[in-house]
Formats: structure tokens, sequence, C-alpha cells
């Protein structure tokens, strides 16, 4: 059992099939089928299940699924910690943002830290915060932005972001008549909702279970400017944070009675070695936000 039969096992799992498998990986599909046949047979177990549209993890896959992640998250630690020692002349900078962050408050951050290091390369997975937190723990990402409460022991997470989030609804709706909105009132709208793992979902889940209210949810995207747009003409309203206010929207926006706030931070895992550009990138918006 080697690296590479990892890596073709993994992908596989992940992308359930093995020609999508193939295909990312740039191999043929009979060699990945075949690379995952010797691995059974060097095992003496079966790892996959297999029909006709896609493959599963057996029991015993499952277990070496979760060794096999972290192996290969070793082997590329090992590899950024070689990577480092020859300095900064390449490497990737991976991390997990949510939509409005990535969409409002980072562009100039790594536009920025791009300037600075143009040969670190920067690649962005769009997720909620929930997700974020789940893959940092999995160890599928090395730096993420979480809600800063109720961190787990295995992360650090440092306070980068703090802001209100705000009810929203178009100029042309009754409550653009008003400035604050309680939670109740709010739950008798129609809402256009981010999707699940987003905090704007767990805060209406929040306050539903509080009010004993279902909420009537027309369109669930976590496109914001469709969100915008749906609201704008009135087919709802929604909850956004108040860093995506810009002046040309054609939105109303109104405090919620209590109001909530929303603390966003960096995160990494405790136990982690961090590669010298994800590192230096930590440094980096670090420093941002404690000198803005």
């Amino acid at each position: 059992m080697d690296l590479r039969q990892l890596k073709q096992f993994v992908a596989v799992v992940q992308l359930g099939s093995f020609t999508a498998a193939a295909k990312q990986l740039g191999i043929a599909q009979p060699a990945i089928s075949a690379t995952i046949k010797k691995l059974e047979q060097q095992l003496s177990l079966q790892l996959l299940q297999r029909n006709e549209r896609k493959v599963s993890l057996s029991t015993e896959g499952k277990v070496l699924y979760q060794h096999a992640i972290q192996l290969l998250k070793q082997a590329e630690d090992t590899e950024q910690a070689m990577q480092s020692l020859r300095g900064l002349e390449s490497g990737t900078v991976t991390i997990g943002i949510p939509s409005m962050m990535g969409s409002y408050f980072f562009p100039p951050l790594l536009m920025a830290f791009k300037s600075q290091y143009p040969q670190l390369n920067l690649s962005v997975v769009d997720a909620g915060t929930e997700l974020v937190r789940q893959k940092l723990l999995s160890e599928e990402l090395d730096l993420g932005i979480v809600v800063t409460q109720d961190i787990p022991a295995e992360l650090v997470c440092e306070p980068i972001y703090r802001g209100e989030l705000l009810a929203c609804c178009s100029q042309d709706n009754p409550l653009s008549q008003q400035n604050r909105i309680s939670h109740r009132e709010f739950l008798s709208h129609e809402l256009v909702l981010f999707r699940e793992g987003y905090f704007h979902h767990r805060v209406i889940e929040q306050i539903s279970r509080e009010q004993q209210m279902l909420p009537q949810v027309s369109f669930q995207t976590n496109l914001i400017p469709l969100i915008k747009s749906i609201v704008a003409r009135d087919f709802g309203i929604t909850t956004l944070l108040s860093m995506v206010v810009q002046p040309g929207d054609a939105l109303h926006f109104l405090s919620f009675d209590p109001p909530f706030y929303l603390e966003l931070g960096l995160a990494w895992r405790r136990d982690a070695y961090l590669s010298r550009a994800n590192q230096r990138f930590k440094d980096f918006v670090l420093a941002h936000c404690k000198a803005n």
C-alpha cells in the first residue's frame, strides 16, 4: 500500500465514480480501476461497493478512508515543510471563507497579499462557517473563517471581524417605514435564506425555536447578488451582514429587536503544521485586522 494508491482511492470515494476520479487525476479509467482492485487484493478486503451509477464505501472501506485522509495530509504537510526550508519561492494558501466574507471583506486583503507575495498561490474554498469548521477538524483545510462561539479545543481562533446581522427588505415593502423588527414579525414574512451551514440559517432556526414558529422559506441560495435581487423585487425578506450594505442597493435594512451580532475569526488546527505560505498569510491577515 502506497500514497499513490491511497490518493486514487480517496479520489474515487470523494467523487463517487472511477471515471470522475480518473478525469480529476489525469489518468486512464482502467488504470485507476486496476489500482483499487490491487489495493483490495493486497488487503484481502472489499473496500468499495460498486453499482452502475456510482461507488460507495464498504464498512472496511470507511475505516481505510479515514486513515487515508490523515496519511495524505501528513504527506502534504511533510512536503510543505521541505518546501518551507527553501523559502517562499512557491507554495499555496488554501482557506475556507463564507460567501459574504469572500465577497465583501476579503478581496482587498487577498489582492494586497498577492501583490506582496506574487509567487504564492491562493485557493479559496467557498463554504459556510459550520462546514469550514468541520473541514478544519477533519484536516481538509489549513485555514478557515469560523464563528468565534464554541470553538473546539482542537482549533485556535483569532477574531478578525464583528458586525451586526440585519433584516433586509425592498424599499416598497411596508417594513421600509420602520428601523427595527421583532423576531416574531420577521418570521411572519416570506424569507429568502442562505442554505444550511451558514450562520444566517442558524439564526433563523434559533428564533424559530424561541418563537415556536415555522419559517416561511420562499428561496434558498448562497448567491448574494441573487438574494439582493429577489428581495429588491419584494419576493421576500432576508438577513445580511452590515458589511454588504452598498450605496446602490435598492434595499432597506432594519436591526433586529433584540439585535444579533456576529463575530468571525481566522482559525487553524492547534496541532497542525502550517507551511510558511500559510503562516505568512495568517500573520498578514491578523496584522491587517488589528491595524484596522
